[in-house]
């Protein structure tokens, strides 16, 4: 019977050991293990453990102090001491670590120092299993930089997904000017314009985000002393490990100078967008008055030519005619001297020659009244052709000028049509703008 018995025992004792030792087995596969004296010297450590930190093979650390996975600073101070003690003392230890790769690379270790005890409860060595996380945690440390990074430069706040308020950041708080303990366990109404939050648009809202849907947008809400906001923002279902969403998070930046600007910009916009086309006409019109003023012009050009060539003629038909008059008073004199010559021969034929002197002296005064006329009309000939002169100077003059204002008419009608066409193609740039602009706001 007692054989029996103790023949039993041998055997759970003996699968006992088999499934202690099968366990042990699975950890040294699939964790970083390694053993230390009490005073922190390394006893042994399976592969997984030297590769985690850079070392090729466990005899590169067996008899070596724990503290050459640690910083040096660290290694000296107090905190270390009191760590090596407690665990000496029979007391596990379990957190992350951040320890020291061979070639000093830092390795974050998700471990726990488990002190092994003797059939008496003392503790004898202490056996460390550890997971390398050092990927995780720089993963995490980006993440987690990221989030400060948004943190410091957005308005960021958290809400359950019916709405209610969870937490909020200082930005968000000065923003709508409130302060945490006024926020925190309220409804995201209290940000939103009384005649909004009652609307079927407002609930719909809320179901979307309920759902897990993202939202991005400008949004219009009202602060704390009823004021006007605009944020651009985004509402970003958080969803947990089973994939539902279990809160939001909005991240956020107050645009309001920004959009008040831009409302004013596509106010002046639609303004000027409606005054350019009367513009326009009016360039048009004005570039049509300056046609016709080109075709004027052009007209009282020719008719500056034709009064230029017929000041010409006037001239010429003038010294003609004053050359004809020279031919007269040349008759005139000529005759004069023929009517003196026949009066003498009447004087010398005496009684005879008496009725042919009578003749004579009437012929002689005739001559000289000729002359005198003929010496008037000189004298008005000359002034009449000095006057042409003087004319066909001035007209020279005038038709220099219009040649000067035909070429400066020339000028102002290309640069009258340039803004005309200008204008007209302002017209419809500033039109395109100012639907830009109020796609925008």
């Amino acid at each position: 019977m007692a054989i029996g018995l103790f023949a039993g025992m041998r055997r759970v004792v003996g699968e006992s050991r088999t499934g202690l030792r099968g366990k042990l087995d699975a950890l040294d596969r699939t964790q970083a293990v390694i053993e230390f004296a009490l005073d922190g010297t390394i006893l042994d450590a399976n592969r997984n453990f030297v590769e985690a930190l850079g070392y090729a093979e466990p005899a590169d650390i067996v008899g070596r102090h724990h503290r050459i996975f640690v910083e040096a600073e660290d290694a000296a101070s107090p905190d270390y001491a009191a760590f090596w003690a407690r665990l000496a003392a029979g007391k596990p230890d379990v957190g992350l670590y951040r320890r020291r790769g061979r070639d000093g690379r830092e390795v974050w270790i998700q471990a726990s120092y488990n002190p092994v005890l003797n059939a008496f409860g003392r503790p004898v060595k202490v056996v460390k299993f550890a997971t390398d996380v050092t990927q995780q945690r720089l993963r995490a440390a980006d993440m987690e930089g990221r989030l400060a990074a948004i943190d410091k430069a957005q308005a960021v706040i958290s809400f359950t997904l019916d709405g209610t308020i969870l937490e909020a950041n200082d930005n968000f708080l000065t923003t709508m000017g409130y302060t945490r303990d006024e926020v925190v366990g309220q409804h995201h109404r209290m940000f939103v314009d009384a005649a909004d939050r009652e609307g079927a648009d407002y609930l719909a809202f809320w179901q979307k985000l309920g759902r897990g849907e993202y939202d991005s947008a400008l949004y219009r809400r009202v602060d704390r002393h009823g004021r006007e906001v605009w944020i651009q923002g985004s509402y970003n279902p958080i969803f947990d490990m089973s994939g539902r969403p279990f809160k939001v998070v909005k991240y956020a930046t107050d645009v309001t100078a920004q959009t008040r600007a831009s409302r004013t910009l596509h106010a002046s916009l639609a303004e000027l967008a409606d005054t350019v086309p009367a513009i326009a006409a009016q360039a048009r019109a004005t570039n049509n008055l300056a046609n016709a003023a080109s075709r004027s012009a052009v007209d009282g050009g020719a008719m500056v030519d034709a009064v230029i060539a017929t000041m010409s003629a006037i001239q010429a038909g003038a010294r003609d005619i004053s050359e004809i008059v020279a031919m007269i008073d040349d008759i005139a004199f000529q005759t004069n001297i023929l009517a003196l010559n026949a009066s003498i021969e009447a004087a010398r034929s005496g009684i005879h020659g008496k009725g042919f002197a009578v003749v004579a002296n009437e012929v002689r005064m005739l001559s000289q009244r000729s002359a005198e006329s003929a010496r008037d009309i000189r004298e008005l000939i000359d002034g009449t052709l000095e006057r042409v002169r003087e004319g066909s100077a001035r007209s020279g003059e005038a038709g220099a000028a219009m040649r000067d204002i035909l070429t400066s008419v020339g000028t102002l009608l290309e640069r009258v049509s340039d803004v005309a066409v200008a204008t007209t193609q302002q017209a419809g740039g500033i039109d395109n703008v100012r639907r830009a602009v109020a796609e925008l706001a």
